[in-house]
């Protein structure tokens, strides 16, 4: 069963065109089911479990990239064995906020329903900071920062910079790092690292460019692992 999430401001009415073509498509391809629109009344983690519980077995984030990252988030934290038999999809529904989505080979809104059609599924292991997860990245611009790099040492940047945090999610278990780059100006600092703790005065960290998290913020290596329905030509 197929479970489309639609985030909240696709209610202004300003996608109501491209939406009516999307269903319109899916319904011809044989993948219309249940549609949750999230607004004032519609919480997403409460719909998302009770999916899982009634059996879903693609959820679908219509929206941009703070849509995927919140579907993402709550399907990892869900507690049940179920979970691990869904599928995440996406229909982009705003190119600039939507870059996961190339990531995923879904370059537009015609290539998302056939995609979902042909259901070419990956695995991709994902990255914890606190009690989120992230797939790809994280980044910050540091302000008299602190970092603790696996319980072995201390970084304290002198100057204003900025962190970057990737996570290559297709890699094998057994090599798996976190990438960490700290840069100043024309200076670039690299080092891997499994855990990470950050203390940043006054601004947040960003995953995949979408979600704000406070600091302290740990970041480390994850088991979960999250199975998505990806396209052919991917932005790697």
């Amino acid at each position: 069963m197929y479970v489309y999430i639609y985030d909240e401001f696709l209610g202004s009415g300003r996608h109501d065109k491209a939406l009516h073509k999307i269903e319109k498509r899916l319904t011809d391809l044989g993948l219309n089911g249940k549609t949750i629109r999230l607004g004032t009344t519609k919480n997403l983690k409460t719909s998302i479990d009770d999916e899982i519980r009634q059996g879903a077995k693609t959820i679908v984030a219509v929206g941009n990239d703070s849509t995927v990252s919140k579907v993402i988030n709550v399907m990892a934290n869900n507690q049940s064995d179920e979970k691990y038999r869904l599928c995440l999809g996406m229909i982009p529904m705003e190119g600039k906020n939507s870059r996961l989505a190339g990531v995923f080979g879904v370059k537009n809104l015609n290539d998302a329903c056939e995609i979902l059609l042909s259901r070419r599924v990956e695995s991709f292991s994902l990255a914890a900071v606190n009690d989120s997860f992230f797939l790809f990245k994280a980044e910050a611009m540091l302000n008299e920062a602190v970092l603790e790099i696996d319980k072995e040492f201390i970084i304290q940047p002198t100057k204003s910079s900025s962190l970057e945090i990737k996570n290559n999610p297709s890699a094998e278990k057994n090599d798996r790092t976190l990438s960490l780059a700290i840069k100043d100006g024309d200076s670039k600092s690299l080092l891997d690292f499994k855990e990470l703790i950050l203390v940043n005065k006054g601004t947040p960290l960003i995953t995949d460019g979408a979600l704000e998290i406070e600091t302290p913020a740990k970041i480390s290596l994850s088991d979960e692992k999250i199975k998505i329905i990806i396209g052919k030509n991917r932005e790697i």
